[in-house]
């Protein structure tokens, strides 16, 4: 009796952490920003970088190599009950699907060099219909200098519309020295969330995801989330690239504006696996989102968008 009182008072000190910690981790996720990327590229790229955001600490330990990057992203979303993910870039994203085709989903990315899109999209549109893509994106416009309103595109945004397609479009947010160290083409200012609205006008029932918040440009992203209900907000890089509070701060002021059901959870592992783990649990731990709140980021905004099942 005496070893069921004090057993009873533990959990009731600790605030019973240990069975909520239990369920919390048997709660689905659904991460629609994952990569396929070579680690390679970001060994030389990254090197000497060490500073304002991009500081080593922040980003964590390298994966060795493509066989290293599969392994521990594996074991974080095994780790992190992550049902289903979203490859949205990188030259090994086809290895990734081929792997766990049961847990990831393919998406398409246009090649920005064509003149012409016309027929591209209509390849587009056969593979769709074939069940090959469940997006198209993410469209990284930014490194070619592209503004988000290029009517360039508009065939794929056709046929997106036209199949209830969602598009994955990068929105702010750049890497160290980006002309550099990314692309010389790079403008940060082609990014601005406002000029998706050009985009909005012309197809009114396509759905587009911001990805990364928008930062820097977060109030204009806000502004378009809050106004156009196909319009919707992504979390990766944000999410463990800015300093916590920052992050929550965003993530506080986006749900409160457009609600929980406008917010789509991803991390942008890249070359860096144990992000994923990082960025579930600051969903977790967010004091401000309700249960309903965590379920709809973490996994119900992803499932009903994607029209997949929810088991």
């Amino acid at each position: 009796m005496r070893t069921s009182i004090f057993v009873l008072t533990l959990l009731l000190i600790s605030g019973c952490s240990a069975p909520q910690s239990n369920e919390s981790h048997q709660q689905p996720v659904f991460d629609i920003a994952m990569q396929g990327v070579n680690p390679a590229w970001f060994h030389r790229a990254m090197e000497g970088v060490d500073y304002g955001i991009h500081r080593i600490e922040t980003y964590g330990e390298m994966a060795a190599d493509s066989s290293d990057l599969f392994q521990k992203t594996f074991d974080q979303m095994d780790a992190f009950n992550i049902k289903r993910a979203m490859l949205s870039h990188g030259a090994y994203k086809e290895s990734l699907l081929h792997r766990q085709p049961e847990r990831f989903l393919g998406s398409f990315e246009p090649d920005l060099s064509l003149d012409d899109h016309s027929e591209a999209a209509k390849i587009f549109e056969q593979d769709i219909l074939n069940g090959k893509y469940a997006a198209l994106g993410e469209l990284g416009l930014i490194y070619e200098g592209i503004p988000l309103n290029t009517k360039a595109l508009y065939p794929y945004y056709e046929v997106a519309q036209k199949y209830n397609i969602p598009i994955l479009i990068h929105t702010g947010f750049s890497g160290p020295n980006p002309q550099q160290v990314l692309s010389p083409a790079f403008r940060i200012k082609t990014a601005d969330p406002l000029l998706l609205e050009d985009v909005i006008i012309d197809f009114p029932d396509l759905k587009i995801v911001m990805m990364h918040m928008g930062w820097p440009f977060f109030d204009e992203a806000l502004y378009m989330l809050g106004t156009y209900p196909n319009v919707y907000m992504e979390t990766s890089v944000a999410i463990w690239l800015l300093n916590e509070e920052l992050f929550n701060r965003l993530l506080r002021e986006s749900v409160e504006t457009a609600g929980s059901d406008k917010i789509l959870f991803g991390t942008l592992q890249m070359a860096w696996p144990q992000v994923i783990g990082r960025s579930v649990e600051t969903i977790r731990n967010a004091y401000y989102l309700s249960p309903e709140d965590k379920e709809a980021i973490l996994w119900g905004n992803a499932v009903e968008m994607f029209g997949i099942d929810k088991q």
